[in-house]
């Protein structure tokens, strides 16, 4: 936790895919202020006719990123973060910048196991760089 989960409506390149990651994490940690090693990105690819939405010209593919987080930042680092990964998709993926969809899902710290323990909820000490 945090957890990024895109699913991708084609294939890509596993150094693309590899780019995307580690640019996500930085972002992440940048923006919802946390260490650089909390993030993770999980990418599934469901390629082609396999993930759709309803659009103004009918079905059309999308791209879906679920962001899993603990809670206790503005709403306006949510935004900043969901341009930022809106923005890293069509540039890395080449997808179209209206079908890239961003859902946010908070989570108590008490509802998040690493490293043999509760993670604990956020707090801005996270963001100061040791």
């Amino acid at each position: 936790m945090p957890y990024l989960h895109l699913d991708l409506p084609g294939h890509f390149p596993a150094a693309v895919k590899r780019e995307l990651a580690e640019r996500l994490c930085r972002l992440y940690a940048d923006v919802m202020q946390t260490q650089l090693w909390r993030p993770n990105v999980g990418l599934c690819e469901l390629g082609p006719d396999n993930l759709f939405r309803l659009g103004p010209q009918g079905i059309e593919s999308i791209t879906m990123v679920l962001v899993e987080y603990r809670p206790g930042r503005p709403a306006e680092n949510r935004l900043t973060l969901a341009n930022g990964i809106v923005e890293a998709c069509v540039e890395l993926l080449g997808v179209p910048r209206a079908t890239v969809m961003v859902e946010f899902t908070p989570h108590a710290g008490h509802e998040i196991y690493r490293d043999g323990n509760w993670v604990g909820d956020w707090t801005p000490a996270e963001g100061v760089a040791p």
